[in-house]
């Protein structure tokens, strides 16, 4: 079962609980296991590394890791959001049927 499931009120963060300054609920309401931006700073690659540069496609961006836990990236209008994965997903894709049954990309 995913902690914050998409279409659910979402007011704080997947990892670590605080409240999102930046997103309201209805924003947040739209994906599963949003990551406030704290957190997001912290991501880093499967290498350690931090990424310098925005990937061509959603493949090379992910997945990213936050203080051990391991995320994906949604890459979209010049942005992301970062999603907290509960199933250890091996791929993208994996990640949106898993935690989101209905997703039409």
């Amino acid at each position: 079962m995913v902690t914050f499931p998409p279409g659910d009120d979402q007011s704080v963060c997947a990892i670590c609980e605080n409240p999102f300054e930046e997103y309201d609920s209805e924003f947040a309401s739209n994906y599963a296991n949003l990551v406030c931006e704290t957190c997001d700073e912290k991501a880093v690659t499967k290498h350690g590394t931090e990424e310098v540069t925005r990937p061509a496609n959603e493949t090379e961006g992910n997945p990213v890791y936050i203080d051990g836990h391991k995320c994906w990236r949604r890459y979209r209008f010049g942005g992301h959001i970062t999603r907290l994965d509960e199933y250890d997903c091996e791929s993208v894709e994996e990640f949106h049927k898993q935690h989101r049954g209905d997703f039409v990309d």
